[in-house]
Formats: structure tokens, C-alpha cells, sequence
């Protein structure tokens, strides 16, 4: 992983809020309300993940990755009927920190919408929340993205593609920042055993807690 990414993915971000609150990295502190996301899917995990979020009664955000979608189109449409939030993850995951070409613009936007245009096929849902890959959310990030009508939404704490990781080390690090408005971001492309493995019982924790989980847009307040 460079340094960047790790920098971005493994530590705890404050909450930054552009003009026309286009980037959000957390929600409201004040709020005993937290966020469940899953990138990069749908894959290898998602049944799983699904089924423990049914069983816990518990809504999450999925940011869909086209390039799994296109052959999973399944899974997307059982996410969305389990009732969970559909946001976007563009097509390719590209690493726009790397990408040095002139079209930067022109590629982002195309892998924004052709993302969004393949969800709206399979479920008729038009996505409004996007999270680039690698965390990406340079000033053309957001210009792109409220071009075209976007909030950016990153995440406050995440560490599950730590390979070094024993499970139970993942799910304390998960456990300690646990706190009003945080957005944990965790994978479901891979089968990602550890974080089937705690994951019930961090649900658990925050509900015991006192946190209610909720959909991303459902913490920041974003409207459809």
C-alpha cells in the first residue's frame, strides 16, 4: 500500500464539509448515529454480509464497483430489495491519485456515470453518493462530483484490508472507534472471512452502546 492510501484508510479523519456540502469524511458528532459501508463489491462476501445485516436488523451503504457489478447484477438487485443504500464506487477503480493524463476530468466523470447507469438498469435507482477509489477527493473530485450532482463521502475509520491482521485485532481496532457520526468503511468483493467473523458482534457493541446504525444518507442528511 503507498503511503497515501494508508495515510487516507488507516487513520481517523476529521469532518470536512466543502461548499454546498459536497465531501463528508463523518457525520454529525453530536448525534448518536453511525455508518456501516461496503466498497468494492458486489463479490465474494456480499451473501454473507447481507444475511448478517438481516439478522441484525441493521441498513448499510454499498458503494458499488461497476466492473463487479456487470457480472453480479444478482446481487445488486438483492442488496437494493433488502433495502440497503445503493452509492457509487465508479466502474474501473482507478487510482485517480496516480492517473497523470489530461482527460483527468472527461475519465472521472465517465466512470461516474457509467457506474450510475448500470445500477439505474438493474434496480431503476439513480445514485447520489460517491466514494472514489483509494479515497481520492482532490479539489477536482469535487468539482466533478457537483457537476453531476454528487456528494463525496470517505470514511472516518477502516482497516480491514490489513492482511497482517489477526481477526480479533480488526475488530478491536473497529471497536475503539466507535463514536457519534463515525462512517466505517469495510470490503465485500473478497470473502473477507475476518470481517464475517466480527462483525456480528460489533453490530452488537454499538447497539449496546446506544449508536443507531444508519445509511450514509441517512447520517448526513442527503436527499435523493
Amino acid at each position: 500500500m503507498k503511503k497515501i492510501f494508508l495515510v487516507l484508510c488507516c487513520l481517523s479523519l476529521a469532518s470536512f464539509i466543502y461548499a454546498g456540502e459536497i465531501f463528508y469524511a463523518n457525520g454529525n458528532g453530536k448525534k448518536k448515529q453511525v455508518a456501516l459501508t461496503f466498497d468494492d463489491g458486489p463479490g465474494a462476501a456480499t451473501q454473507e454480509i447481507l444475511k448478517i445485516l438481516k439478522e441484525k436488523d441493521v441498513k448499510a451503504t454499498f458503494f458499488i464497483l461497476g466492473v463487479s457489478a456487470q457480472t453480479k447484477k444478482d446481487l445488486v438487485k438483492e442488496i437494493y430489495d433488502q433495502g440497503h443504500e445503493l452509492a457509487n464506487h465508479t466502474y474501473n477503480h482507478f487510482n485517480f491519485y496516480k492517473y497523470k493524463k489530461n482527460d483527468i476530468h472527461e475519465k472521472m466523470k465517465k466512470e461516474i456515470l457509467k457506474c450510475e447507469n448500470l445500477v439505474k438498469e438493474i434496480t431503476g435507482y439513480k445514485t447520489n453518493i460517491v466514494r472514489f477509489p483509494h479515497g481520492f477527493s482532490r479539489d477536482i473530485a469535487k468539482k466533478i462530483a457537483e457537476e453531476n450532482g454528487y456528494t463525496i463521502v470517505t470514511w472516518s475509520f477502516g482497516c480491514d484490508w490489513q492482511t497482517k491482521m489477526s481477526q480479533d485485532e480488526m475488530y478491536k481496532s473497529y471497536k475503539k472507534n466507535i463514536k457519534s457520526g463515525a462512517i466505517f468503511l469495510m470490503h465485500d468483493l473478497g470473502k473477507n472471512k475476518k470481517v464475517i467473523g466480527f462483525l456480528p458482534q460489533f453490530i452488537d457493541d454499538i447497539k449496546k452502546d446506544g449508536y443507531e446504525l444508519v445509511t450514509v444518507s441517512n447520517l448526513l442528511n442527503i436527499k435523493e
